[in-house]
C-alpha cells in the first residue's frame, strides 16, 4: 500500500470525523500550489508529489460522492 492509498484507508475509515468535504478543500489548494495551504498543510506531505497530491484529491472527491 502506497501513501495516497494509506492516507485513503484512514481518512474514509468508519470511525473518522474529519469531514470528506474540509479534506477536499485542503487537498485542492494544495493541488493548486496555492502558497497558503503548503504553509498550513504542507509538512503533512513532504516528499509527496502532484501526482500522489492530485490521486489523493481525486480518491477523496470519489470518497466524498459515495456518502452523497
Amino acid at each position: 500500500m502506497d501513501a495516497v492509498q494509506e492516507r485513503l484507508a484512514r481518512w474514509t475509515a468508519p470511525d473518522q470525523t474529519h469531514l470528506l468535504a474540509k479534506r477536499e478543500a485542503d487537498l485542492a489548494a494544495l493541488a493548486d500550489d496555492d502558497k497558503a495551504a503548503w504553509e498550513s498543510y504542507g509538512h503533512h506531505y513532504e516528499d509527496w508529489t502532484m501526482e500522489d497530491m492530485e490521486r489523493l484529491l481525486a480518491g477523496v472527491r470519489a470518497a466524498w460522492r459515495a456518502t452523497l
